[in-house]
């Protein structure tokens, strides 16, 4: 698990057990995150370059447990997607952009 500073993003050992997943990854234009076998519901999402600086910032205001996100302005690369949950917790996953 990952975990945000304002300086980038650092190792946690606060497992969540969200189960969230990103497809297609690789991807070239649009992702779909979800979350699976929780109650928690998406309430943000954002993507970080691996250097840990912020791309995207998105808060969420539906009861959502699967979003679309377009990532075709994304330069080609591995990206840190974090999504936090209405429970406040959270879940960090790799994303390679093609």
């Amino acid at each position: 698990m990952y975990a945000q500073s304002k300086d980038g993003i650092a190792i946690s050992s606060n497992l969540s057990d969200k189960n969230l997943k990103i497809s297609p990854n690789p991807a070239i234009t649009d992702i779909k995150l979800a979350i699976e076998g929780s109650q928690a519901e998406i309430k943000a999402i954002s993507i970080y370059s691996i250097i840990g600086s912020e791309v995207f910032s998105q808060q969420y205001n539906t009861n959502a447990k699967v979003i679309d996100l377009n990532v075709r302005n994304l330069k080609k690369g591995k990206y840190l997607v974090r999504v936090i949950f209405s429970d406040n917790s959270s879940e960090v996953a790799t994303l390679i952009k093609q």
